[in-house]
This record gives C-alpha cells, sequence and structure tokens, in this order.
C-alpha cells in the first residue's frame, strides 16, 4: 500500500486527482486509438457547446461548476486547437460568446462513439464494485455545497482548542495571577484606574465575599486567563476582569471563560449580565457579541473612565453561544 493509501481522508483530495489524472492519460490514449486529435479535459466544455451552443465564460463556469480561471486557461488552448471561437451576442453586441467552430462539429461526429464506448467501460467499472462511485461522489459534492472542508475544520480546530482549555475556581495559590493578566492588558491599552487597583488588590472583598465568582483559564498546565463576574443585586451580575495572557489570544480561551461565567451567573439565579469596555478592543466586543451580549445606552453609569460601550445578555432568553 503506497503513503497515499496510508494517508486515508486526509489525501482524498490527492487521490481524486490521481485517479483523475489516470482517467485523463488513458482519455488520451483512446482518442489516439480512433485517430482523433482530441484532450481528455476539453471534454466538459466541449459537451457543454455542444448542448447549449452559445455561452459566455462565466456561464460555462456556473454550468459546470469550475473557477472561472481554470475554464479560461482551457478555452484558450481549445482555441489554439481550432475548437472554438469567439462570437458576438445578438441580445448585446458588447458581449463576447463562446462557440465550437465548424471543425469541432465535425469532430464532434467522430468522437460520439468513441464517447459511447467509454461510458460503457466506466460503467462495467463501477458496476463491479459494491458502492457505487457515481452517487457517492454526487453525495460528496452536495455536501461540499452545503459546508465546505474550510468551514468544517475550522469548526472542528475551534472545538479541539476549546477541549485544550481548562476552566477552574478561584484558588489563593492562584491569587497573583488574576492581577498580573489584567495588569498586562490594561496598562497595555489603557492607564490603571482607582477602580481597577481596588478591585485587583482587593478582590477577595470586592469580588468573593459579595457573592461573585472568579475563574481561572489553564492551558497545557499553565494559568494564562482569568475572568470575573461580580454581583450587582441578585438578579443582575457583571462580567469583569476579562484577560488572556500575551501570546495565548486565538486559542478559544476567551470564550471558553466568558461561557463559565455565563453558566456561573445563571447558577446564582441571574437573569441580567452586563459588561462595560471600550471599542479599541475589537476581538474582545466581537467575542462579547458572539456569546449573545447586546449593546446598551448607559455607558454614562460606568466606574471605569475608560468605558465607552456597555453591554448586556438577557439570561433568560438563552441566546448566548453553545
Amino acid at each position: 500500500m503506497n503513503v497515499l493509501n496510508q494517508l486515508g481522508e486526509l489525501a482524498l483530495g490527492s487521490r481524486l486527482r490521481r485517479l483523475s489524472d489516470q482517467i485523463m492519460r488513458e482519455g488520451v490514449e483512446i482518442y489516439k486509438n480512433n485517430g482523433i486529435d482530441f484532450e481528455a479535459k476539453f471534454f466538459p466544455i466541449f459537451y457543454l457547446l455542444l448542448q447549449k451552443s452559445h455561452l459566455s465564460v462565466t456561464e460555462i463556469s456556473i454550468e459546470l461548476g469550475l473557477a472561472h480561471p481554470s475554464v479560461i486557461q482551457t478555452l484558450r488552448e481549445m482555441e489554439r486547437r481550432k475548437l472554438i471561437t469567439s462570437v458576438r451576442d445578438k441580445k448585446d453586441g458588447r458581449k463576447r460568446l463562446v462557440a465550437l467552430t465548424q471543425r469541432a462539429m465535425e469532430l464532434s461526429e467522430k468522437m460520439e462513439p468513441v464517447w459511447n464506448d467509454i461510458a460503457t467501460a466506466m460503467h462495467d467499472m463501477i458496476a463491479t464494485h459494491k458502492h457505487n462511485i457515481l452517487s457517492a461522489m454526487e453525495s460528496i459534492e452536495n455536501d461540499f455545497l452545503g459546508k465546505g472542508l474550510a468551514d468544517r475544520v475550522v469548526e472542528i480546530t475551534t472545538q479541539r482548542k476549546l477541549n485544550e482549555v481548562e476552566i477552574i475556581d478561584y484558588d489563593q495559590s492562584y491569587a497573583r495571577y488574576f492581577k498580573d493578566i489584567n495588569y498586562e492588558w490594561i496598562e497595555k491599552y489603557f492607564t490603571i484606574e482607582a477602580i481597577d487597583k481596588e478591585v485587583l488588590e482587593n478582590h477577595k472583598t470586592y469580588i468573593l465575599d459579595k457573592g461573585g465568582h472568579i475563574f481561572f483559564a489553564k492551558y497545557h498546565n499553565d494559568i494564562v486567563g482569568t475572568c470575573a463576574l461580580i454581583k450587582f443585586d441578585d438578579e443582575k451580575y457583571e462580567l469583569s476582569k476579562m484577560g488572556v495572557m500575551e501570546g495565548y489570544q486565538g486559542k478559544q480561551i476567551g470564550k471558553k471563560l466568558g461561557l463559565a461565567i455565563i453558566d456561573k451567573a445563571k447558577e446564582k439565579g441571574a437573569k441580567t449580565l452586563f459588561l462595560d469596555s471600550n471599542r479599541k478592543l475589537v476581538p474582545a466586543i466581537n467575542l462579547y457579541k458572539r456569546l449573545g451580549f447586546k449593546t446598551i445606552n448607559n455607558t454614562n453609569e460606568s466606574v471605569y473612565q475608560r468605558s465607552n460601550i456597555s453591554m448586556e445578555l438577557d439570561l433568560t432568553k438563552n441566546e448566548y453561544i453553545q
């Protein structure tokens, strides 16, 4: 078994290309054996033009589901072989259409019986297998139309990164991380305010003793993130002091901390979760939006001078992401 076969799904594209190349090579040989000067790769466009007569490059691309540059490249080769020509659209004189030449039309008469022979041979090969490759290909192609490979990989990668992050409860041994991580990001973008010092230096009194909570994010045994839940009243809590250490962004740490805070707030009976932030923190604002927070107009009430956006999440509606 060669390496591509051993790689399984990871080499599916390469194996399909290998099979395609094999069919193309044998197609050239088949046409040559029948005295026909024709490239197998021309067939989809050639056959389409036999059926549709005149088409634009864009229409060909859409009909065949092929990339525009790929269609143009093949058309250029066909034009050099005098198989196609460019004609003016009768409805729009500015538009050029592609059509088969007289030579191509005559060639198609010689190729028709060869195509039938190729179709019969391919059918016989496919019929010997338990699974019909054409049906399988159609199903896979439809899957790609619904959700492409890149999107699927993004989802899997996101989940993998989430699984690599462990959210742990407050422990006195981690207290310094709550201060260090938050001082790091505040000093990078803003100026430390009096309220920052009060919350960070006296977090046990300001947060924990009043019914709040502090989470830490552990990534590969290192504490790399933190976030606090501060009690405002029995039904309203604040998401505050979320920070992720420099170099660890993009690992879904903020998302997992946010989800933990939301679950903890619901557990405590909160109906509303709010936060104050600054619009320059674009990644953070985008995260809050994905978590379900909506912008509200009460920034004048914020205890932070740097705050220019306030957001709120209605915990009774279960709108936050899972």
